[in-house]
C-alpha cells in the first residue's frame, strides 16, 4: 500500500495501470487477469463511473464520466489520478 508521500515512482505506476484499465473499460475490453474489470465494462452504459484508490491513509473515490476517459490520453488520465493520490488541490484543474 501506499501514501501521499510514497515514492512518486510507486505512486506513479499505480496511477498508469488505473489509467490503462479505465481506457480499456473504456474500449469495452476485457482483460482476463483483472476479473474487477467486468464491473467497469459493465458500467460503461452508465454516463459515469465511480472506482475507488485504496491506499494506506486513505481512499479516494473518484467519478469520472466516460465521455472524459475518452477523451483523455492515458498518460493524462495517470496524471490526474497520480495528483489525487499525492493531494495536489489543482488535480485536473
Amino acid at each position: 500500500m501506499t501514501t501521499a508521500q510514497s515514492s512518486p515512482v510507486i505512486l506513479r505506476a499505480q496511477a498508469d495501470r488505473m489509467a490503462e484499465v479505465l481506457k480499456a473499460a473504456e474500449r469495452r475490453e476485457v482483460i482476463r487477469r483483472l476479473p474487477y474489470i467486468q464491473r467497469l465494462v459493465d458500467a460503461r452504459d452508465k454516463p459515469t463511473v465511480t472506482f475507488a484508490v485504496a491506499m494506506d491513509d486513505k481512499i479516494l473515490k473518484i467519478e469520472m464520466a466516460w465521455e472524459t476517459i475518452r477523451d483523455t490520453t492515458k498518460e493524462g488520465l495517470a496524471e490526474f489520478i497520480l495528483g489525487k493520490m499525492r493531494e495536489d488541490r489543482h488535480a485536473g484543474h
